[in-house]
Order: C-alpha cells, then sequence, then structure tokens
C-alpha cells in the first residue's frame, strides 16, 4: 500500500472507530510505528486528525480531552517538576487562584505540605478535595462541571471570580504557541481569562508535549502570563517566545533530596519557605 491510500485508510479508521492508538494502526497495516508516526505528523500538518498521547483522533473529536485520570498520568515527572518550579513563587499569606488541571494538582498537594496560610481560589474539585483537611483557606467557585475535568466553568463561575482579587493565578492551558495560550474549550477559556484579570500575577503551566500546538480557544498572550515548562522543552522555541515578549520559567532538571521529600509528602511546614 502507499503511503497516500494508507493514510487515506487511517483517515476513514479514525472517524469510523475514534481514537486509535499507533501500535494499534502499526498492527493493522503490517508497517512500524515510525512510519505510523510519520502518517499522522502528515495528516495533522494538513489539519485531518488531533495527535494525542500515543495516537490520534479526527480532528472534528479534538474538542474532546483525554480523560482526567489519563492526563493525571501522562509526563507526571515532567509535572511534578514545573509544580515545584511554581512553589517557588509563591509566599506565606499570598491569595491564590488555582485552575483546574492534572499540573495544578500537583501544585495543590505540594500547597498543603509547604504553607501554613495562603488563601486558595479553585475550579478543581479534585484540587478541593486535595486541599479539604490541609488546614488552608479554600473557596471552591462554582459553576457547571465538566465531565472529563471535573472543573467548573462557565458564566457562574466567571461572575463570582469578579468579586474576588488575587495575587497570583496558576493556570492550565491545553496549546502554548507565539499567540498565546489556549484549550479546546471556549467556556473553560473564558473562564480562564476571568482567573488571569482577577489576580496580579498570572502562570500558566505546562510541559513541553503542550508547546507549539495551538488549540481552538486562546485566553492570554504570551505578554500577559509567565509560563512555567520543563527542562524537556526546545531552547530555540523558548526563545522564540522570549523574543515575542513572554517571560519564561524553566523546571530544574533534576529533583533534590528536599524536592522528593515534599512530592511524598513528608517535608514539615516552614513559615515563609516557597521562595
Amino acid at each position: 500500500m502507499k503511503p497516500a491510500e494508507r493514510r487515506r485508510a487511517i483517515l476513514d479508521l479514525l472517524e469510523t472507530q475514534g481514537e486509535k492508538t499507533v501500535e494499534e494502526l502499526a498492527r493493522l497495516f503490517g508497517v512500524s510505528q515510525v512510519t505510523i508516526r510519520n502518517d499522522l505528523a502528515d495528516l495533522e500538518a494538513r489539519g485531518l486528525v488531533q495527535r494525542t498521547y500515543g495516537g490520534a483522533v479526527p480532528a472534528r473529536k479534538a474538542l474532546f480531552n483525554p480523560s482526567f485520570e489519563e492526563k493525571k498520568r501522562h509526563r507526571l515527572e515532567a509535572k511534578r517538576a514545573i509544580a515545584l518550579r511554581a512553589l517557588k513563587e509563591i509566599r506565606e499569606g499570598d491569595t491564590l487562584i488555582l485552575d483546574a488541571g492534572s499540573t495544578t494538582l500537583v501544585l495543590a498537594s505540594l500547597l498543603k505540605h509547604r504553607f501554613r496560610k495562603v488563601f486558595v481560589l479553585t475550579n478543581s474539585i479534585p484540587a478541593a478535595l486535595e486541599l479539604q483537611e490541609s488546614g488552608l483557606e479554600v473557596l471552591v467557585l462554582g459553576g457547571g462541571m465538566r465531565y472529563h475535568s471535573l472543573a467548573l466553568i462557565g458564566p457562574a463561575t466567571v461572575r463570582t471570580l469578579s468579586w474576588y482579587r488575587a495575587d497570583k493565578a496558576f493556570l492550565g492551558a491545553t496549546g502554548v504557541d507565539l499567540k498565546g495560550y489556549s484549550t479546546p474549550n471556549p467556556l473553560e477559556a473564558e473562564t480562564k481569562r476571568a482567573m488571569l484579570e482577577a489576580a496580579g500575577k498570572a502562570y500558566v503551566l505546562a510541559d513541553a508535549s503542550k508547546l507549539d500546538r495551538p488549540t481552538l480557544a486562546r485566553f492570554a498572550t504570551l505578554k500577559e502570563a509567565t509560563l512555567i515548562t520543563d527542562a524537556e522543552a526546545d531552547p530555540r522555541l523558548l526563545a522564540t517566545y522570549r523574543d515575542a515578549g513572554g517571560e519564561v520559567l524553566l523546571a530544574d532538571a533534576s529533583l533534590t533530596g528536599e524536592d522528593k521529600a515534599l512530592l511524598g509528602g513528608s517535608v514539615p511546614l516552614r513559615a515563609g519557605k516557597g521562595g
């Protein structure tokens, strides 16, 4: 089968059966996984498919995110490193807005081991549950719940955010490019925008797999928020973001002993620790 014929067949298969992994496609078409990755890269470049972790879906289904549990597992070490870097930007006594997402959930788990007096506003049900026994003050923002991310979003969330002012907001993003930060869901983008506007300073936590991959709805330009990403990010790409006026913070490539202890929840609280 010629490459063009195989790619048409892959697209037909995705349209009829939904998401397929690289491994499945390689087996079905009797070619290597490298060949399938090249096929998917070509289809993605033409706007016909959306790459997912380990596979692809047709572009028309790109609005639907992977399940939250799958997202939590994907690039977990990078997310931990990013959350540790974000922790350095927080001070005792800060009021924080914490967005819904797998990386911000890791940050929530670190907050309860590092601080005594931060106030957290969040639209994330998992983050609220993570913080419920921390002793920290937590306000859960209302709104409609997204099934996949367990995020509260929409007009009610935006309206509630207009009543508050925070020191810092930590947001997730599905895509980052030279035009800014984006997410597949327009209501989610509207909510993230309201979070950014309610905070004195905003940070976007996005691992290297999100870079140079714009999605449907943009919620901020590069200049409006500081990107925190991991050490696997392409330095040349980060340089273009900086040249465009964006601020970029890079997570450490390796974890210290204290970092590992903190991730394990064994580091005692120390007033003022955190940067």
